[in-house]
């Protein structure tokens, strides 16, 4: 099947089953009798889709019909399109506004959509609108108001947004902002208060960067006060209207404008070119200026210690390497068909190396060239080099040898390599570091002399690779060199008396190695270990087996032991190091490369993530049961009770002449007729308005007959009470701005089906994402024939789909849903069979239609569409499952990911049925406060198109193998620019060409292969979890103890305890029956309410749970004083407040079970 066909089909099966959906809401049983996400196949229907909630006048094929129109004349995503575009609507080209300023925020929100794909809530919630305030002289200027969810729009998007509201103000004469000295004093201090005092900044600048910033921007950015705290200065200002900390305005002047000006200055750059004025951005250069001063500043005397990935740790999630620390993760160029779009691979056998503590899937924080990245596996690549109890060395390529030798690790030496794209150094314009001699940069070294010669240069002989030097004068093959930068020239000395000492036994290399000569042989000894050569510890021995014997004696151009004096006389009088010297020409051996290259250091981020979504409480239904539920929010409590109190909506069914809460009169199925209370005169009428005093309430708190309602939900799905479920669970009350419940017989089938809801009446699966380009049949546990169904006809070598072990490339919107054996939750496959279920008895029970799904097994789900959403997002992008990885993730297209306006960093999107969402997804169920449509699908996606995605995946590089130029500028420190490597950016301009022949640097033999549920997650309690961080930090040679566990104490622990303790003396009371909250205790001592016993809401546990294991860390790893006095200080204060721990006497079968 061609992409066009692929297209084709999967927009019909959307339609098919959209119009199934619009069917079932014509019924009348849900709050609006329309499906309520919109359809949407380009940038601009997206983006109008996005606006058209706050202004349904935009719904207009003209304003879509003009965006394609200036897309064709600029390009996708031009700046030009986005200004032009925020005019016109603002000028009323396409429809009429009440006012001006109505006019100009519309264009700024079509503006700021079409700039951020039309995906995400920022246009709607993270820019909350515009005023006019007075200038010192009297004139009109722009105070615009920010949120925070302006950050899903991104740091440039949120950015660019000024740029739009200031280019609608001078195009419509409005005046300049003239910044007092107190509102940029206030500025600055609100930045830092809110980075110290609330969370923290992606990026805090410099409180001169700030003050500059604010003196000079045409239009006041500002907020609505998001948080309980009061700046600590500067306070009650007459152009500002609150004392509290703005996080809108912390974000968009922060992280926003500038973090992002070099970026926005080089946009505006381009728009004077095309004719657009923005001298009142001129300033930008300066600040630029500014900026790289006060940045060159900051860097001298940084160290590498305070690396921002490691400044930032977690107890219970180790560090895997200090900041380019010999032996943590070898960078290696190159992208896998698993890998890139800012995820990396290891290989399989490190993961089980490192106590187990990454899977595939887990998030790493590394020290460069990005910050978080998602890992996957690959098993063509270098794993670790470990030393064991007995002192030999083994260099693990395998899962099968990295289980073996798992229980005896006692040094892991090299973590081994971390697959890095290129892709991710040109996104991140990252200089391009050093890289270590590896078998694809030899393989170019080999083609450059003879690009005819075929071999697997991976799996090459010492003496084809002698021969192969010698022929073509290229470097010795780097499975035969080592790690001689590693080492200095005392160590290299002490080595060669030892080799000097030794015996060749059928090509094995025999070290004296007695326990009497241990210390004596400790240097010569560890220098074998740090160089990488595999030996084995004997009795009285090490052994260097072949071909490693031979190949150090052959870096080493040792043709016989006698030679090593005058190899020792030539070292003691050389200049350079270990590796020159080996290279040099006294030496007259083969050319050895560096193996080493760059070490990127490490830590663990979060662990891979694949489960059901819950609400608190874990609701089946949006329906609220009051006090009545009880703790457990339970219907079946409150049926005991026989009514619940709680605000509900007002319809009358004439019909029956009473009032309901339905929509659809419960009893006699005829539609009902909205009404409004007035609680002023305490009367109903049938609009809004109140003809005495005013506005009228959509709802009221009333006290319904709960067995009323559930008997009609039991009698309408046809249940008997055997088949009804035992426990259902409502919410406790409803946030929405009607308060429109669910119907109760969504929630009775949901619980029969063990689903829960989420806030919108969908039922969502969460997942880290990963990307995958190819992948083979066997992998995803689909037949071939069902493949062939799906259009996978052909492999990648276009031969005819035969067996499970071809390679295909995924198609765009295809997906896998996770189904890990080893997961502690609930996979994939078994939720969504029961959703299918679910909604197979929704149709048929409750709208009288037929069933869709039919499913009885998992693969019954094979080519059934899926919404894919990411946080913060207001567009839902349709997917098609086509099979099942054992991993807890999203396995997708790149592209998929792209649409959502996300990378695989390590961040997590969810996965919707769409039969769900188009079926049950409600606007009205949304809580009414500021920033409810995050992660809700208004829109939904339904054809990617290579132009309008997160143009981050532009850089992403698609070739088989790299040139020499690359690793040459490498090694030469070149930027990435420099150097011509096709990216996905080269194939844009052609609908098709970027979906296809994705190439890919490194094979994997299973994308399933490593380690599939973090140590993380499967450790019972902290303790083990720091036990097991500490016991891999010792293990490391990259690593400091120490130091991990000073940060361990100091960034979280000790933080910890003194945040719980002061939340201690600021905490409020509950009751334990009814949890009723007091801010202090009741006079009687029991609850006001209940007669219940009243308890604190936070409790010592909570508070000394991590002293003593701080303690512990302090005294068993070394800390400085400084550290070991904080924490007695907070022991002394811990104790000042709960006493002293009373002495216990331990049974003494403790201490000799």
């Amino acid at each position: 099947m061609n992409l066009p066909e692929y297209f084709k089909n999967l927009e019909e099966d959307v339609h098919k089953i959209y119009d199934l959906a619009a069917e079932a809401r014509k019924k009348g049983l849900d709050p609006v009798s329309d499906v309520e996400i919109s359809l949407a196949s380009s940038l601009a229907e997206r983006a109008i889709g996005v606006v058209e909630t706050k202004y349904p006048q935009l719904k207009n094929e003209k304003i879509i019909n003009r965006i394609k129109d200036l897309e064709k004349e600029f390009g996708l995503l031009d700046p030009v399109v986005c200004l032009t575009i925020a005019e016109e609507v603002a000028k009323e080209k396409f429809c009429k506004f009440r006012d001006l300023l109505e006019g100009i925020d519309a264009g700024m929100r079509v503006g700021m959509a079409y700039w951020t794909l039309g995906v995400v809530s920022s246009p709607l919630e993270g820019y909350t609108n515009f005023t006019l305030k007075k200038t010192k002289d009297g004139k009109d200027f722009f105070s615009v108001y920010y949120s925070g969810p302006i950050r899903s729009a991104g740091a440039t998007g949120a950015a660019f947004s000024l740029i739009i509201i200031d280019y609608l103000r001078k195009l419509f004469g409005f005046a300049k902002y003239d910044p007092t000295e107190e509102e940029v004093k206030r500025a600055s201090t609100e930045l830092y208060d809110y980075h110290e005092r609330i969370t923290n900044l992606q990026y805090l600048p410099p409180p001169e960067e700030i003050e500059f910033m604010m003196k000079h921007l045409p239009i006041m950015p500002n907020g609505d006060p998001s948080e309980d705290k009061e700046i600590s200065n500067y306070k009650d200002l007459p152009r500002i209207e609150t004392n509290t900390i703005r996080s809108g305005f912390c974000l968009i002047l922060g992280e926003g404008i500038c973090q992002k000006a070099p970026k926005i200055s080089r946009i505006l750059n381009k728009l004077k070119q095309k004719g657009f004025e923005f001298e009142d951005w001129n300033f930008l250069e300066d600040f630029i200026l500014l900026q790289k001063k006060l940045k060159e500043k900051k860097e001298t005397g940084s160290s590498k210690g305070g690396a921002v990935y490691i400044k930032d740790l977690v107890a219970g999630r180790p560090v895997l390497g200090h900041p380019s620390r010999s032996g943590s993760f070898r960078l290696r160029y190159g992208r896998s068909r698993f890998s890139g779009y800012s995820a990396l691979s290891i290989h399989p056998a490190t993961m089980i190396i490192l106590n187990k503590f990454l899977a595939i899937g887990t998030q790493i924080k590394i020290e460069k060239p990005t910050k978080g990245s998602a890992l996957t596996s690959c098993d063509s690549i270098d794993g670790p080099i470990i030393k064991l109890k007995d002192g030999s060395v083994r260099k693990i390529d395998s899962v099968e040898d990295a289980e073996k030798y798992f229980n005896e690790v006692k040094e892991i030496i090299y973590c081994g390599d971390l697959l890095v794209p290129y892709g991710d150094f040109a996104n991140r314009n990252h200089v391009l570091e050093k890289p270590g001699y590896v078998e694809e940069y030899w393989y170019q070294h080999l083609k450059q002399k003879n690009s005819d010669l075929k071999l697997n240069f991976r799996k090459v002989s010492l003496e084809e690779a002698k021969n192969l030097s010698e022929t073509y004068k290229i470097p010795l093959h780097p499975n035969f060199i080592f790690y001689w930068s590693q080492i200095n020239k005392n160590d290299l000395d002490r080595l060669l008396d030892w080799i000097k000492t030794a015996k060749l036994d059928e090509e094995k290399l025999i070290l004296n190695y007695q326990k009497s000569e241990y210390e004596k042989l400790k240097e010569a000894k560890r220098a074998l270990e740090v160089l990488g050569v595999p030996h084995l510890v004997t009795t009285e021995n090490v052994v260097i087996e072949k071909p490693y014997s031979s190949a150090l004696l052959l870096n080493l151009n040792l043709n016989s032991f006698a030679d090593i004096g005058k190899i020792k006389e030539k070292l003691n009088s050389f200049e350079g190091n270990v590796l020159q010297f080996i290279n040099s020409k006294e030496f007259l051996g083969f050319e050895i490369r560096d193996k080493a290259g760059t070490f990127i250091g490490a830590r663990m981020g979060r662990p891979e993530k694949a489960k059901l979504r819950k609400l608190t409480g874990s609701p089946n239904v949006l329906f609220p049961v009051g006090e009545q539920g009880g703790k457990m929010r339970s219907l079946q409590k409150a049926l005991e009770d026989g009514y619940v109190k709680a605000d509900f909506p007002l319809f009358f069914c004439e019909k029956c002449n009473k009032e309901t809460i339905y929509f659809i009169c419960e009893d006699c199925k005829s539609e009902t007729k909205k009404i409004y209370y007035c609680s002023n005169c305490g009367r109903n009428f049938s609009s809004d308005n109140c003809p005495i005093h005013g506005k009228a309430a959509s709802f009221t708190k009333k006290r319904i007959n709960i067995a009323h309602y559930f008997e009609a939900a039991r009698t309408q799905l046809n249940l008997s009470r055997e088949e009804t479920p035992v426990l259902i669970k409502g919410v406790k009350g409803i946030s929405s701005v009607d308060h429109i419940p669910e119907h109760l017989s969504k929630g009775i089938l949901r619980s029969m089906f063990n689903l829960h809801v989420n806030k919108d009446g969908t039922i969502r699966y969460d997942a880290t994402e990963l990307p995958i380009t190819h992948f083979k049949p066997k992998e995803i546990g689909t037949s071939i024939e069902k493949l062939k169904q799906l259009g996978y006809l052909r492999d990648i070598e276009n031969k005819p789909l035969e067996n499970g072990e071809q390679i295909l490339e995924i198609k765009p919107h295809d997906v896998l849903l996770p189904s890990c054996p080893n997961s502690l939750d609930e996979p994939a496959d078994k939720v969504f069979l029961n959703i299918a279920n679910f909604i197979d008895n929704l149709l048929v029970r409750f709208y009288n239609l037929k069933p869709f799904f039919n499913a009885t097994k998992k693969e019954d789900l094979i080519g059934h569409l899926v919404l894919c959403i990411a946080p913060h997002n207001v567009a839902g992008v349709v997917g098609r499952i086509i099979g099942f990885s054992k991993i807890q993730a999203m396995v997708a297209s790149p592209y998929m990911h792209a649409a959502m306006r996300r990378d695989c960093d390590g961040d997590e999107a969810a996965f919707i049925l769409l039969m769900d969402a188009l079926l049950n997804f409600s606007k009205k169920y949304l809580p009414g406060y500021r920033g409810a449509t995050q992660d809700a699908p208004l829109v939904l996606n339904i054809r990617i198109r290579p132009g309008e995605v997160d143009d981050m995946i532009f850089d992403m590089d698609v070739m088989t193998e790299y040139p020499l130029e690359l690793y040459e500028a490498a090694e030469q420190g070149k930027m990435p620019d420099e150097i011509k490597i096709e990216q996905i950016k080269h194939r844009l301009g052609d609908e098709i060409a970027p979906f296809r022949n994705f190439g890919f640097t490194h094979s994997i033999e299973n994308i399933n292969s490593g380690v599939l549920c973090s140590a993380y997650k499967t450790l019972a309690n902290m303790q083990q979890k720091v036990e097991k961080q500490m016991d891999l930090a010792t293990k490391i040679r990259a690593v400091d103890e120490s130091d991990v566990a000073r940060l361990v104490i100091e960034r979280h622990f000790i933080r910890d305890i003194r945040g719980n303790l002061r939340k201690f003396f600021m905490q409020g009371f509950r009751c334990v029956d009814c949890n009723e909250k007091f801010r202090r205790p009741p006079l009687i001592g029991n609850c006001t309410k209940c007669n219940g016993k009243i308890i604190f809401t936070i409790n010592k546990g909570g508070i000394v749970k991590y002293l003593q294991p701080a303690l512990d860390l302090a005294e068993n790893f070394n800390v400085s004083s400084y550290i070991k006095e904080s924490l007695e200080l907070t022991k002394n204060y811990v104790e000042s407040v709960f006493g002293k721990e009373k002495e216990r006497q331990e049974d003494l079968k403790k201490w000799f079970s």
